[in-house]
C-alpha cells in the first residue's frame, strides 16, 4: 500500500512487496505504515479532525461523566 502523506517525502521510497507496492521509509529503514513519521502524522490528522467536530455536547467531561 501506498501512503499518500508518506509520497511528498524526501525520505520516502516505493519498494515491492508479496502484496503490491509499499511505501518503505528511508530515515527510519523500515516500511512507512510502522514508521514514527506517520504515527505522528495520523495523530496530527485525527486531532485536527477532532477539533474542527467540537462541540459542547462532546467535551470529555461530558463523555465521562454524562447527564442523567
Amino acid at each position: 500500500m501506498l501512503i499518500k502523506s508518506c509520497i511528498q517525502c524526501k525520505f520516502h521510497e516505493i519498494k515491492q512487496d508479496d502484496n503490491g507496492k509499499m511505501s518503505y521509509c528511508r530515515r527510519e529503514n523500515c516500511w512507512s505504515r510502522y514508521s514514527k513519521c506517520v504515527s505522528l502524522k495520523a495523530l496530527d490528522a485525527y486531532l485536527e479532525q477532532q477539533s474542527r467536530n467540537v462541540d459542547e455536547s462532546s467535551t470529555v467531561k461530558n463523555n465521562a461523566y454524562p447527564v442523567r
